[in-house]
């Protein structure tokens, strides 16, 4: 019976009854299953984020691989160190694209897009557009324009955005990286939000500029002196004085011009879900939040993964592109865990059993050399 248990302690077993005693603890089961995955389950990962160019992921897939004491190839882990600064050099005209346009055609493209918004500029141009199409009764992003209209409210001219996440699920939205419930859901709270009467009063007060194309030498200049570890977590301001002379917008006309066109009591319920995407960024990096947002089907989910990049910080992107959604869902693991605590529980039984049994045979046993004396 000992040597049993000594065997059941030290197998994978015991950690899965260990989840199953936490099954409600995301991080819990994000680490069962990280330390399920073969070296090969990882070194796919990277290899597929270094085909996507995607530098960054590869490198946190490495860290999290040789934590749990895989071993990678060297040659994989020295192609995921490319710095954050070489990216960027190669990918100015897709940054620009993204900052003038806040298409989200690529990764470049994306910082762009938030970095316009950080500033104000970008949900100026968002409600202008957007708000347009509603207006003359055209097709139009619904989230883009609820979300924009959030962003103006949040941001402070001269400074920056208070709450960044609503400019992060609008771009991911515009990157096709919100799922399907999600995007349905923030789709209908954002239809609901926007005061039509003060959009229109907004809209014939603020009128686009003509966009600026910048020389490299300015934009240069500009990703030489940022702090790139701010940046990935959301902190465009060192993009404030390129964007600003790129898209000269009157951001604190702009605020006043479309106060009211959001409508407070549905604007709470989005609040929230933004302020989890703000927490996320904050933390874990806007990868991550994208990453995230991917695979959240609510603002519970949400909720949870927050909890797992409290954790995990940057390498929660990584976790989340390998494990998916049952990085905080048990899934069908859920069913082979219910197996395993009925044959623990029979184990446990059945030990009980033995141990009464042996008991009384020995106070038996003891009971009759008493009386043969």
């Amino acid at each position: 019976m000992v040597a049993s248990a000594l065997a059941f302690y030290s197998s994978s077993q015991f950690a899965a009854v260990k989840l199953a005693f936490n099954y409600w603890d995301p991080l819990a089961i994000t680490e069962f299953r990280l330390n399920q995955l073969s070296t090969n389950d990882f070194i796919t990962e990277i290899e597929a984020s270094l085909a996507e160019e995607d530098i960054a992921e590869a490198g946190n897939l490495v860290a999290l691989a040789l934590e749990r004491g895989h071993e990678i190839p060297s040659e994989l882990v020295e192609k995921s160190k490319e710095s954050v600064f070489q990216y960027g050099l190669r990918n100015i005209k897709d940054f620009i694209n993204g900052a003038t346009t806040g298409e989200a055609t690529s990764a470049t493209a994306i910082g762009g897009a938030l970095a316009a918004d950080y500033v104000g500029v970008g949900d100026v141009r968002d409600a202008v557009i957007q708000g347009g199409y509603l207006i003359q009764g055209q097709d139009y992003d619904k989230i883009t324009l609820g979300l924009s209209l959030v962003g103006l409210a949040t941001v402070i001219p001269g400074t920056g955005a208070v709450d960044i996440g609503a400019s992060v699920v609008k771009t991911a939205n515009k990157a096709g990286k919100l799922s399907k419930p999600l995007r349905n859901h923030v789709g209908k709270l954002a239809s609901e939000m926007v005061d039509v009467t003060a959009l229109r009063k907004g809209l014939s007060e603020v009128k686009l500029p003509t966009f600026r194309t910048p020389a490299i030498r300015e934009v240069r200049s500009t990703i030489s002196n940022l702090k790139w570890s701010d940046v990935m977590k959301g902190d465009f301001s060192g993009f404030g004085a390129l964007i600003k002379s790129m898209m000269p917008i009157d951001v604190s006309a702009a605020k006043m011009s479309f106060k009211g066109a959001i409508k407070p009591n549905v604007a709470s319920e989005v609040g929230t879900l933004v302020s989890n995407a703000t927490v996320i960024t904050k933390v874990g990096g806007v990868k991550t939040t994208f990453r995230v947002l991917e695979h959240a089907d609510d603002a519970k989910d949400l909720s949870r993964f927050t909890k797992l990049t409290s954790r995990f910080g940057e390498k929660t992107s990584a976790v989340v592109k390998i494990l998916g959604k049952s990085a905080i869902k048990l899934g069908k693991l859920a069913y082979w865990l219910a197996a395993l605590m009925i044959g623990v529980l029979g184990w446990v039984l059945w030990s009980a059993w033995l141990a009464y049994s042996m008991t009384k045979g020995i106070g038996n046993l003891v009971t009759r050399r008493r009386g043969l004396q």
